[in-house]
């Protein structure tokens, strides 16, 4: 069948952000579209976040006082901060179309307060936009666009298969309730991270977690894309990128940060972070330690740990009791007896926490330059406490379809899929090691999201 017999234009596969924005951008080019959801609701993981938005060069940021930033600001601190080991034609793709692709979103109704604005992750320009309303905000302002726009949604329902032509061009879905033929196909089906044996193939790290590994997005996320993508000769990217969150295993609750009052050492007793630093970055640096530290502190600090509005499920005084009572976490009458019991090096955890205390008695970190809320706490009041800190709740998954700069597909000869583009968790091109910050998992969804299905609609009427 030729294009102008198919079904539609375009068929989105997965109505989270991406997927909404591609099917919206694809239907403003004049696209027949269809939106199919695996899903009984649309929003899938991009309901459950933030909705940040990470963008260079916005209107926000003007009215914010934050003039000077440009896409090139932002290209060179994204590639620099992954020391140049991301694919440059997609960050640059990224940065140049983070700001007009914000403003496209405003257009649409979401709202980024200004006095929201903040530095995300490892810099010093603000560049995290948050909307009001988080993550469901933003899906319902792009579902409230799709009957306008004449958009089928169908919910419910898993794509089973992509369908080739004669050419080798996607021209085509399958369901369990039949075929639908289109003009090209959007895979925005998310990550994985809900899929156990797929964390083990593509997430080696968030696999040595074990049973402390958790998902914080959607029980949907289960890798579709990647399987549709391979079933017609798509190449993979990003293998074992993604971001994991650190937890001392207590619960499934969520807490990104960690209380600037304990300190974390190594195997070998020794302090090698910022305790304070971006989660952005603090469960890498825990993986560079073998994937396991303890978080020490004593029981003047635990006695005065209160709940605050960062602290409320893990780092709080009767919590810890609890746990220790437990033997959930170790208690010990003296550094010695703690080092035993953690198989931590006795002379190196004391001489560690020595020089933490004397700097604490002069008002500082001269190590790593902690700054704390009040007086920096020195810890020597019996009972000590170690808590075992792991890099294990998945935040988002880095593996995913390899794509080019206009969003097409890549098979495995590197060369693109005719009719097949992806946008969201789905594309494996973006991400390095280090995740550039609050914001920089949703809005590429956006960004590549509208991309894909201006590209998608374009090519369909070819």
């Amino acid at each position: 069948m030729s294009r102008d017999q198919s079904d539609y234009d375009v068929i989105v596969i997965g109505a989270g952000a991406a997927g909404l924005t591609a099917a919206v951008a694809a239907a403003d080019t004049g696209a027949s579209v269809l939106v199919v959801e695996a899903d009984v609701q649309t929003g899938g993981s991009s309901r459950l976040s933030g909705g940040h938005f990470y963008a260079a060069g916005t209107s926000v940021q003007c009215e914010a006082g934050v003039t000077e930033d440009s896409a090139d600001a932002m290209f060179e601190h994204y590639m620099t901060f992954n020391q140049w080991m991301v694919e440059p034609s997609i960050v640059r793709r990224y940065c140049d179309l983070s700001a007009p692709t914000f403003e496209w979103l405003m257009a649409r109704g979401v709202k980024f307060p200004a006095a929201m604005l903040y530095v995300s992750g490892v810099g010093n320009v603000p560049r995290g936009h948050q909307p009001e309303g988080g993550g469901q905000a933003v899906v319902l302002a792009l579902e409230a666009q799709l009957a306008s726009r004449g958009i089928d949604l169908v919910l419910a329902t898993r794509v089973e298969h992509l369908i080739c032509d004669d050419t080798g061009s996607v021209s085509g879905i399958e369901t369990s309730d039949g075929l639908v033929s289109c003009g090209s196909v959007v895979v925005a089906t998310g990550g994985f991270g809900a899929n156990a044996n797929l964390i083990a193939e593509h997430y080696p790290d968030a696999a040595k977690a074990g049973n402390w590994g958790w998902y914080i997005g959607s029980p949907m996320a289960q890798g579709d894309g990647l399987k549709l993508g391979q079933e017609v000769g798509a190449a993979l990217d990003g293998h074992n990128k993604g971001l994991l969150l650190t937890t001392p295993g207590f619960s499934h609750d969520l807490e990104v940060l960690l209380p600037d009052w304990l300190i974390l050492v190594n195997p070998e007793g020794r302090r090698f972070v910022n305790e304070t630093a971006p989660y952005t970055v603090l469960g890498g640096l825990i993986q560079r330690q073998g994937g396991t530290v303890f978080a020490i502190f004593d029981e003047a600090i635990r006695a005065a740990a209160k709940r605050t509005p960062f602290f409320n499920a893990y780092w709080v005084d009767e919590v810890l009791a609890q746990k220790a009572d437990e033997g959930t976490i170790i208690r010990a009458e003296s550094i010695e007896a703690l080092a035993e019991q953690t198989e931590i090096d006795s002379k190196a955890l004391k001489g560690t926490l020595d020089r933490y205390n004397k700097d604490c008695g002069q008002g500082g970190d001269s190590v790593f330059f902690k700054k704390t809320q009040g007086a920096p706490q020195p810890i020597e009041t019996a009972p000590f406490y170690a808590v075992e800190v792991r890099p294990a709740i998945i935040c988002w998954t880095g593996t995913g379809l390899r794509v080019d700069a206009e969003v097409s597909v890549l098979g495995t000869d590197d060369q693109p899929i005719p009719g097949l583009f992806a946008a969201g968790e789905t594309v494996g091109s973006l991400h390095g090691d280090r995740y550039i910050g609050g914001g920089g998992s949703f809005g590429p969804c956006i960004v590549f999201g509208k991309l894909a299905g201006e590209n998608a609609a374009a090519y369909a009427a070819t």
